[in-house]
């Protein structure tokens, strides 16, 4: 799954670097959403089993698939493999250079139409797909069957906004957020309030028909809210949108349009706050804290102690790489919260506000690892490996980076002053010339971001 590992392996501290990017892997490969639909969909005669429901097909009338997300691809070819010619109509959006990877390891899709879209600001495609979608919820009715395949990306991947909102409107907004340094909870609050499908919008056109929405997580809680966003009651509020908004400056910044229809609550304006005995199903094939267990259990397999630090990462990139890599100091120096050799994993999702002006490029993970190494000595057994599990780390064809303490001293060697370079967010430079930087190229998941710290 790592494409340069030969790369990332000459240089630096081999052993444990070997033992990371092992553990990395295996993750990965822990959260496949093609095997996990297969594990909660079966098909027995005219019975479709949906995790714990059961729904005799011979009642159905048409089976209709939507979805969008980066991780949607591998849930349409598992739904295709268990219905088949079953399925009416269907349309997917994934992210742009996934297709034809994913058709290449994958196979291709026969029944479900795929599109191409951006991430993780949308544009003309986005709102091409979010359209279609819009399209063929409208025909689903009673006695038909929807699934509704998402994951991460869906919200920039499928956009349609609000009536008397642009489409430009909607580009600035994502633009802002991804900037600020808002949570990624925080970036959706405003996303699904200037939306005619999410937080829970598509639910009443897809009603009275049956709906099914099949979810590969990326939020830190696993929770359906989060992850269901077409279907699921919204927790949120109009106000809540606004807050955010104001919270990170953002707020003269939107267009006047924006602030008018988020300072304006009124009940039809207000997303669904919940559907009573509604024929609506939910089923999170993949929850992101299945990263843990599929770390822990290659950590033990290579004599290493797992500890979770936490599932919940957050905060600045860099700041909490700095953390990590005190903490594994520590552990190095005292023995304390536990005795070396032993791995540290989190997970979650880290954020990069970018203050400046500044025009290069990297990602979330990139800056994690990157900040890490500059607290590592040269020739402590210490190596941090931070990637984004869908295998493309913020605006890169990197997923991310693995670093020790050399790092900081090739980037010297070949002219880059490390720590400048990542207060100017252009760390993806220095890491491709020290070698550090990690391809997999899409890896068909997408939950949280993964850490792996190794401490011989």
């Amino acid at each position: 799954m790592i494409k340069n590992r030969s790369e990332l392996l000459s240089h630096g501290f081999i052993t444990a670097r070997q033992k990371a990017l092992d553990i990395a892997e295996h993750a990965l490969k822990h959260v496949d959403p093609l095997a996990a639909v297969k594990r909660y969909v079966t098909l027995n005669g005219n019975l479709l089993r949906v995790n714990e429901d059961v729904f005799n097909l011979n009642n159905v009338n048409n089976i209709y698939a939507i979805g969008a997300g980066k991780a949607t691809y591998p849930l349409a070819i598992a739904l295709e493999e268990i219905l088949g010619e079953r399925i009416t109509d269907g349309f997917i959006a994934v992210k742009k250079g996934q297709q034809n990877p994913f058709s290449g390891t994958l196979g291709t899709l026969s029944r479900i139409r795929v599109a191409e879209s951006a991430h993780p600001v949308p544009d003309e495609t986005s709102l091409a797909a979010g359209k279609e979608i819009w399209r063929i919820a409208a025909k689903a009715g009673q006695g038909d069957m929807v699934f509704c395949l998402m994951s991460g990306g869906v919200s920039a991947q499928s956009v349609y906004p609000v009536e008397g909102l642009s489409f430009n409107d909607k580009v600035t907004i994502n633009q802002l957020l991804v900037h600020c340094g808002a949570d990624v909870t925080e970036i959706m609050t405003v996303r699904r309030h200037l939306s005619r499908i999410k937080g829970g919008r598509l639910a009443p056109r897809l009603l009275p028909a049956t709906v099914i929405s099949l979810t590969v997580s990326d939020e830190k809680t696993d929770s359906m809210e989060w992850n269901t966003d077409w279907t699921s009651p919204d927790s949120t509020t109009l106000a809540d949108a606004e807050k955010v908004l104001k919270k990170y400056g953002l707020w003269a910044n939107v267009s006047a349009q924006v602030r008018n229809y988020l300072s304006t609550p009124t009940p039809e304006k207000e997303t669904p706050k919940s559907f009573s005995d509604e024929p609506l199903h939910y089923c999170m094939v993949v929850k992101t804290r299945e990263l843990w267990q599929g770390a822990a259990k290659k950590s033990k397999e290579l004599g290493l102690n797992p500890v979770l630090l936490t599932t919940l990462l957050n905060g600045e990139s860099r700041e909490v790489g700095r953390t990590l890599a005190s903490i594994a100091n520590e552990i190095k120096l005292s023995g304390n919260p536990i005795r070396p050799p032993c791995t540290l994993v989190a997970t979650g999702e880290t954020a990069v506000r970018i203050q400046t002006d500044a025009s290069g490029r990297g990602g979330a993970n990139q800056e994690l690892a990157a900040g890490a190494c500059l607290d590592l000595d040269p020739k402590a057994p210490i190596v941090i490996c931070a990637l984004d599990t869908d295998g493309t780390d913020g605006p890169t064809s990197l997923a991310g980076a693995i670093t020790d303490g050399s790092t900081k001293i090739r980037a010297a060697e070949k002219g880059y002053d490390l720590y400048q370079m990542l207060m100017e967010h252009d760390i993806a430079t220095i890491l491709k010339a020290t070698g550090d930087a990690v391809i997999t190229g899409p890896t068909g998941t997408n939950v949280n971001d993964l850490v792996v710290c190794v401490v011989l």
